[in-house]
């Protein structure tokens, strides 16, 4: 007997004693402590079969089995214990990282409303702030329209503030409630009075269509104005000429739904679960449809509530939205003790002053005739900003276009080809900065002078709007004379931009006449090229020419860098070809004596190149090259490059290189390129040089074809994927024909 106890106990106490041990190691260092499993498994497993093998030739069997159906017990508490913990372990971890993943989205929802909340105060506080200081410095009074737009904008500050100090208040729990007994009938019709100018103006429907028996509600008349009114107004702002909006209440099982239907744009059912939301509504996109900050409904939301209701909303796009708050009815109450509202006067909003459409959409320059040719293009969807700043350009000058929105400035600059365009940064249907990519697709418009008006003044900001082609910004509000100033400014780069562009055109013309004159036998060799410049005017400069002798000269060259300057030291290098004193019969000292010409005066750039001379009569041709690519010479089946050393010509004053002969049969052909096609990218970052060039080669035939030139000028361009080269490109190909 006290054997057998003294089994159970060694079995039970040595799987308890692990058991506790993972247990307790478990809790600390889980998910690691999967090995510890492993370990505690392998330990427990060898006790086992050790006391299974002593026990079973001391004791009865079945003693030992249930020693070791205890121990298995254990063993399985120990492995379902520890997956328990490693479940809870991945439970706070995946709770974690939902709460870490909520208050990210969090953080950037405010971020996005407060961007919203700044753009909308700047907008009005530039309408305010700007015809005022005009004002003072024209020494005048305001002009009616100015003293409109400015009366508008202080009603739409004093309302966002409004509403800002309605949530704050409502968030501290300071807003106050003073109900009275409301005709909801009765109140919706003497508010919506408030909208018919509203409505007529921009041509919709407006439908009132209300219970015969006029419920009676418990609410503050002057905080469900606010609610009727955001509804409304965000009806009419997405509702477009000619579409329909409908007021409308129905009484539903003690309680009556206020709805406001309109036929506008629609939402997504993601616009709708954030859009009583204060952060959720806030768009930071650059194309929202109209201006707000989504504050009015996150605020219906907050005081529907607070009279014991529920909002919501239905909406399909492209076919309108229904948005509808339930208010209780009170019943057994007598008229007469209904609130006189009517009386009391409280405060009902004034909607805003809306601009008349300019009749048409040019500003003529009445003053200062020479302006009058000078047109500017003002993109912008808020119309009192619109109009402020016609009037401004009008009134210094300028011919003025407007666009209410991005597309519609498109549109205009394709037709109208203005020559400075000013746009705000956050439209509808088509956003400044996508405006400035579409414009930069043109050619034509590659240079046109764009000025962004802007809310977002942060650094990111400014570097994407430069990155993608904005050439100035306006932050938000700014003066008549900064507007005015940058404009001038804008103007003046983009005349100098045009007369350099005419004195480049003039290069290029020229340049092409020395180039292209053909002075060589043809009857001796056939010349194919292709010459690429990526600036216009070319730094690469190629001579084909026969001599007095009777032999054909051939000189390519490539100076170092492109565009204009090194277009005028391709120019200089002609010239210098031209005179007496290089002999075109010796390559290797014509090179020579152009760098005694060249050196000191290429500020700075050298030039590589490489000069044949042909001689038909022996049929072979002699070559030497001053640091430029290697030539290439097809003969027989075989294309070889033909490998030999030279510095640089105008590095340094003397310049000594090496003359080296090749033999040639009729029919063969030499091959002569600068080191733009071999300097060609792809995406990957990978030269032209050591992959498409080598692929071309492998084709030992190749030259033989009459397209070997296209070919190898179409696989640089399948190689970077684009037709437009970084640097000049010149693909020289002469075959032998005596």
């Amino acid at each position: 007997m006290h054997a057998l106890t003294a089994t159970y106990f060694f079995g039970w106490g040595a799987g308890y004693q692990y058991y506790m041990m993972l247990f307790a190691t478990g809790i600390f260092l889980l998910p690691p402590g999967k090995n510890i499993l492993k370990f505690g498994s392998i330990v427990i497993g060898c006790l086992l079969f050790a006391s299974t093998y002593y026990y079973s030739l001391n004791y009865p069997p079945i003693y030992v089995w249930s020693t070791n159906f205890l121990t298995l017990i254990n063993v399985s508490n120990i492995v379902f214990s520890t997956l328990f913990h490693a479940g809870f372990a991945y439970y706070f971890t995946l709770a974690a990282n939902i709460a870490e993943d909520s208050l990210e989205r969090e953080n950037k929802a405010q971020t996005a409303f407060f961007q919203n909340i700044s753009h909308e105060l700047r907008t009005p506080l530039t309408l305010i702030s700007g015809p005022s200081e005009s004002a003072l410095t024209r020494e005048e009074g305001l002009n009616p329209q100015e003293v409109k737009i400015i009366a508008n904008q202080g009603r739409r500050l004093t309302r966002l503030v409004n509403q800002l100090l309605d949530l704050q208040k409502i968030t501290s729990g300071k807003m106050e409630i003073k109900t009275s007994p409301i005709l909801l009938g009765e109140f919706l019709s003497l508010v919506s009075e408030n909208f018919n100018a509203y409505v007529k103006r921009k041509n919709i429907n407006f439908e009132l269509v209300l219970e015969e028996n006029d419920p009676i509600v418990a609410a503050d008349p002057e905080q469900l104005d606010k609610c009727i009114f955001n509804y409304l107004s965000n009806a009419i702002k997405f509702t477009e000429s000619g579409g329909t909006i409908k007021l409308q209440t129905k009484e539903n099982d003690g309680e009556v739904i206020v709805s406001v239907y309109d036929t506008g744009i629609g939402m997504n059912e993601d616009q709708m679960k954030r859009l009583f939301s204060r952060f959720g509504i806030s768009e930071a996109s650059l194309t929202r449809e109209q201006e707000g900050t989504g504050l009015g409904l996150a605020l219906v939301k907050e005081l529907v509530e607070l009279h014991g209701g529920k909002v919501g909303v239905e909406s399909e796009i492209g076919k309108g939205s229904h948005f509808y708050f339930s208010l209780p009815i009170i019943k057994n109450v007598k008229t007469a003790g209904i609130s006189s509202w009517k009386e009391k006067q409280f405060h009902l909003f004034q909607h805003e002053y809306i601009p008349e459409e300019s009749k048409s959409l040019i500003f003529e320059a009445e003053k200062q005739p020479h302006k009058r040719f000078v047109k500017l293009l003002v993109v912008e969807d808020n119309p009192d900003l619109r109009s402020y700043l016609g009037s401004i350009l009008t009134r210094a000058g300028y011919h003025v276009l407007v666009a209410k929105d991005g597309e519609e400035g498109l549109t205009t600059i394709l037709s109208e080809n203005p020559d400075l365009v000013i746009t705000d940064l956050m439209m509808p249907k088509l956003s400044g900065l996508d405006l400035i990519k579409e414009i930069r697709k043109k050619e034509q418009f590659h240079s046109l002078p764009v000025i962004l008006l802007t809310a977002k003044a942060d650094v990111t900001t400014r570097k994407e709007l430069h990155s993608e082609g904005a050439d100035l910004y306006l932050s938000k509000p700014f003066l008549e004379s900064e507007l005015l100033s940058v404009i001038r400014n804008a103007l003046r780069l983009k005349q100098k931009e045009f007369y350099l562009q005419e004195e480049l055109t003039r290069g290029v013309r020229i340049q092409k006449r020395l180039l292209l004159e053909p002075n060589f036998d043809q009857n001796k060799i056939d010349v194919k090229l292709e010459f690429l410049p990526s600036d216009g005017i070319a730094g690469d400069y190629y001579c084909i020419q026969t001599l007095e002798d009777g032999k054909t000269f051939v000189l390519l060259a490539d100076v170092s860098g492109h565009g204009f300057s090194a277009g005028m030291i391709s120019t200089l290098l002609h010239f210098s070809l031209q005179l007496p004193i290089t002999n075109k019969e010796n390559p290797a000292e014509c090179l020579s004596q152009l760098n005694s010409i060249l050196f000191g005066n290429t500020a700075g750039l050298f030039i590589t190149a490489v000069a044949v001379v042909i001689d038909s009569d022996e049929k072979k041709f002699i070559w030497s090259k001053a640091g430029h690519e290697d030539i290439y010479f097809g003969h027989q089946n075989q294309i070889t490059a033909l490998l030999g050393k030279g510095k640089p010509l105008s590095i340094l004053p003397e310049w000594e290189g090496t003359n080296f002969e090749v033999p040639y049969e009729v029919g063969d052909k030499l091959f002569l390129f600068s080191d733009g096609i071999f300097d060609v990218r792809s995406k990957d970052n990978s030269m032209f040089r050591e992959k498409g060039f080598v692929e071309w080669l492998k084709d030992q035939s190749v030259w033989k074809r009459d397209n070997t030139l296209s070919s190898l000028l179409e696989s640089a361009i399948s190689h970077q994927n684009s037709k437009l080269f970084e640097d000049d490109v010149t693909l020289l190909s002469i075959q032998f024909l005596k």
